[in-house]
């Protein structure tokens, strides 16, 4: 089965995503004007955390009683110590309710540490860290 976004019309883009944890900062708003910074994410997994960016909620879901989808671009996975951009990876369609916010005072400073990985060990890294996250 293939995944494929929903185009702004047929997404509840403007609507707030179901995450859980911490809440989002306000003054933000999901789907504006693509000049305007996007909401930042994290992903935590059993090792490491994937940070993101927010492109847009999908809150049609693909079965009844699915939660709701975010299609997320991946910025950084960080296991320790350890910082990798990920920025050369595919975009994300994930569960929602598997997000947390994120916020700028944690990611910026990762931003510097991040090694720039060849593409190839990027994307093994980041399918290595989704099937860890999928499992648990």
């Amino acid at each position: 089965m293939t995944l494929w976004p929903c185009l702004p019309a047929q997404c509840g883009s403007s609507e707030e995503p179901p995450l859980r944890g911490r809440p989002l900062p306000a003054g933000t708003e999901v789907g504006s004007a693509p000049t305007s910074p996007r909401r930042l994410l994290a992903l935590p997994g059993p090792q490491a955390t994937l940070y993101g960016e927010l492109i847009q909620v999908s809150l049609h879901p693909l079965e009844a009683g699915s939660p709701a989808l975010l299609w997320v671009r991946p910025l950084l996975l960080q296991q320790g110590s350890q910082v990798w951009n990920l920025r050369s990876t595919s975009d994300l369609l994930w569960p929602a309710d598997s997000f947390v916010a994120a916020y700028a005072e944690e990611v910026l400073p990762l931003l510097e540490q991040a090694r720039d990985p060849l593409p190839h060990e990027a994307r093994q890294w980041l399918q290595a860290f989704l099937q860890q996250v999928w499992q648990s």
